[in-house]
């Protein structure tokens, strides 16, 4: 059964509810692709590469999103139509993106995209109806990560990483951190939590176990905020780099942090 409360409840009008989360789901994507540096993952520094043309790619693929995006939140209870709004965003990211776990990301900004449509008020609320979604949803096609290899206690915990970073994130935007920083300290929190399938498919446990401690070391350090942190990133980075590690799934749990972030920020007051 899922937790599907009243639609009345939400901060969005329900008429305007598909483009306006849409318009939201599209921005998450986007933000997460320019945020630098990420450590394995595409960013900014893509497009001083000379094959450029793979960063206007990601770029395009989220705005290319945007119709799949708004069917899932038009989909209401139709399963059909929401399974199809998911095969549709799955088919519109790139090849180049979806071996960063892009494709991943895509397909849960659609569920959490239904979520808030079928009334979710609050990110807690909106990934445990997206978690029921999915379990109800088959993907279809090929994820490059291991995202069809995750049980449902392994997607539990990542949601509830999520979580936590969603609270850290907003904790720090409070005490004034620069939002790239807070956003990388994010992402940091995720690679330390997460037990990427990924990378221990390609690269095996020790890799996994490597930047997991030394994400964890740039976060005690004092994020990419402080000097010693920010070095720590930098040697992590290029650590990922040289050894072609991937952490794709903390990636794409970023873009769903960053899409349930930006629906929090666009909550209207309570009518007296």
């Amino acid at each position: 059964m899922l937790d599907t409360p009243s639609p009345r409840t939400t901060g969005l009008p329900f008429g305007a509810r598909a483009d306006d989360v849409a318009d939201l789901a599209v921005a998450a994507f986007t933000r997460e692709v320019f945020l630098t540096p990420k450590p394995g993952l595409p960013d900014c520094r893509t497009a001083r590469l000379p094959a450029n043309s793979v960063f206007s790619s990601l770029i395009d693929a989220g705005v290319g999103l945007h119709g799949a995006f708004h069917a899932a939140a038009g989909a209401g209870p139709d399963l059909d139509r929401l399974a199809a709004a998911c095969r549709l965003a799955q088919e519109r990211v790139p090849y180049v993106a979806s071996l960063n776990g892009l494709d991943v990301a895509a397909r849960l900004l659609c569920l959490l995209s239904a979520a808030y449509a079928q009334g979710a008020t609050s990110p807690g609320q909106a990934c445990r109806i997206a978690l029921g979604l999915d379990e109800l949803i088959e993907p279809s096609g090929h994820f490059h990560d291991s995202y069809r290899a995750m049980s449902g206690t392994d997607k539990q915990v990542a949601v509830s990483v999520v979580e936590d970073a969603l609270t850290s994130i907003r904790a720090a935007r409070a005490r004034g951190v620069p939002e790239e920083t807070a956003q990388l300290d994010a992402l940091l929190a995720l690679i330390a939590a997460v037990d990427d399938g990924r990378v221990v498919r390609e690269k095996g446990p020790l890799a996994l176990r490597m930047i997991q401690q030394d994400a964890t070391a740039a976060l005690a350090a004092g994020g990419a905020g402080s000097a010693e942190g920010a070095r720590l990133l930098d040697t992590l980075d290029e650590e990922m780099t040289r050894y072609g590690i991937c952490p794709a799934s903390s990636g794409a749990l970023l873009t769903a942090l960053l899409f349930l972030d930006s629906v929090g920020e666009r909550e209207e007051p309570v009518a007296h």
